[in-house]
């Protein structure tokens, strides 16, 4: 009788640890999706960050007529991460408002995400700089990428 009742509770204890490791498991593999994806935000969100300041302070000193310019196209896709598609002109947008603000406004925004994990929609990274031409307009641009996951 002991020994019924022996092995009906080993049968338990295994269906609870079995249970139990499934558990860990699955919070394991969530975890492990997780870091990655929050990782990848991230890398793409410092990317960013250099590339609006890399703009904002090109823009300051060379005006917004510089965003046509083959080299600084081509310095964009440079310091871009493989998930950013390629940069061209039509992607970059500016503005002028003659407020007297002496200032460049960058802006830098996804058009896709795809994240598990962020829901807020877009990525955004902003730089405001001194304006060097000269003037005292307010020169706003905005880069809007693509992410390719």
């Amino acid at each position: 009788m002991k020994n019924k009742l022996l092995k009906k509770t080993m049968k338990n204890a295994y269906i609870e640890n079995v249970m139990m490791w499934i558990v860990i498991f699955t919070s394991f593999v969530w975890m492990f999706f997780f870091v990655i994806d929050y990782a990848s935000i991230v890398r793409v969100n410092d990317n960013m960050n250099a590339m609006a300041d890399y703009s904002a302070n090109r823009i300051a000193r060379e005006g917004s007529s510089i965003r046509s310019d083959a080299n600084f196209l081509q310095n964009l896709n440079d310091m871009s991460v493989k998930t950013v598609a390629n940069i061209e002109e039509d992607d970059i947008v500016c503005s002028t408002d003659e407020n007297g603000a002496f200032q460049v406004i960058f802006e830098v925004e996804t058009t896709n995400n795809d994240y598990k994990f962020y829901d807020a929609g877009k990525l955004i990274s902003k730089r405001v700089v001194f304006n060097d031409t000269g003037t005292s307009d307010t020169i706003s641009c905005k880069l809007t990428i693509t992410l390719s996951q």
